[in-house]
């Protein structure tokens, strides 16, 4: 792997420092489920490459985001989770528990889908009403996948299954298995998906009403559509647009208070840097997006 020597989009000290900094982003190249391509464990170090070409100046809040400070931590090294691991991902939950209660924004850059267990129980910890919002191409309902119940296959029955009042809304499924379709029958659970397929008549007011007001926002993604996202392990066809996405974080983080968030799942193709290029900007923007009215930009925007 790449050793990740510098700052996210290349900060001075002055906007990067721990005292002087809102956000911290934390690389977590965590790989041991990926059940088709490989390369997660690639992703954080691909991602702080191309952030260091993204503009600073955001020109649809006219601001520069990076100003609400931006700390970079060393990458989290976690061993592989299995069904016989008593704490799973208890390193990342470690390492997010007292960003929280230092009043700051965790920002989790993996790595496979599976580690958002560990920065979510760290939030559960802090908010008991916490509810998901999680942009995916699949479900991840199963109980385990191929032995193993911290699949990235997994992760959304787990999360469900570890908080105390659960809800989770899902956005931009497209691939779902029997095995999850009768739990999801059966159980019943507070979980609301809004598939792909009907995303030419989604109201992100709606789908933002699911939620609780603390929200944990996972990004996987292969949620967006493989046209523009090829970079991942399992692609799916007819995901969201870039500007889908940007629309329903905007609503997000004016309607809620959204207390951390993951993005997860790319994996690097070696000369193809335009899927790489588009999670650092993805990083910024939601930066932006959760920030925008402490850095003077008006409700209006939206």
């Amino acid at each position: 792997m790449e050793s990740i020597t510098s700052n996210y989009f290349g900060l001075s000290d002055d906007f990067s420092s721990p005292e002087n900094s809102r956000v911290t982003i934390v690389p977590v190249p965590y790989e041991a489920t990926t059940s088709y391509g490989k390369g997660t464990k690639h992703g954080p170090a691909a991602i702080l490459k191309a952030s260091q070409q993204v503009e600073l100046f955001d020109e649809e809040l006219w601001i520069e985001p990076y100003k609400i400070g931006v700390q970079t931590l060393a990458p989290i090294e976690m061993p592989v989770a299995t069904a016989e691991t008593e704490k799973p991902f208890q390193e990342l939950r470690e390492v997010v528990a007292p960003i929280i209660e230092f009043g700051k924004f965790p920002l989790i850059v993996g790595g496979e889908h599976s580690l958002t267990l560990g920065s979510v129980a760290a939030c559960a910890d802090r908010y008991e009403n916490l509810s998901i919002l999680q942009i995916d191409a699949h479900a991840d309902c199963r109980e385990s996948y191929e032995g193993n119940p911290y699949s990235h296959a997994s992760v959304a029955y787990h999360i469900y299954k570890g908080l105390p009042q659960p809800i989770i809304t899902q956005v931009g499924v497209r691939n779902i298995c029997a095995e999850e379709i009768a739990w999801l029958e059966e159980e019943k659970p507070r979980i609301n998906i809004f598939w792909a397929r009907n995303q030419d008549r989604w109201n992100y007011n709606e789908i933002i009403s699911t939620l609780s007001d603390n929200v944990y926002l996972s990004i996987d993604l292969d949620g967006l559509d493989c046209g523009i996202m090829p970079s991942t392990g399992t692609p799916e066809p007819g995901g969201l647009g870039w500007y889908q996405l940007m629309d329903l974080i905007k609503v997000l983080c004016v309607r809620k208070n959204v207390v951390a968030a993951d993005i997860v799942e790319l994996a690097p193709i070696k000369t193809l840097h335009a899927p790489d290029f588009l999670a650092a900007k993805l990083m910024y923007k939601l930066i932006g997006y959760k920030f925008a009215l402490e850095l003077g930009v008006s409700k209006r925007y939206l």
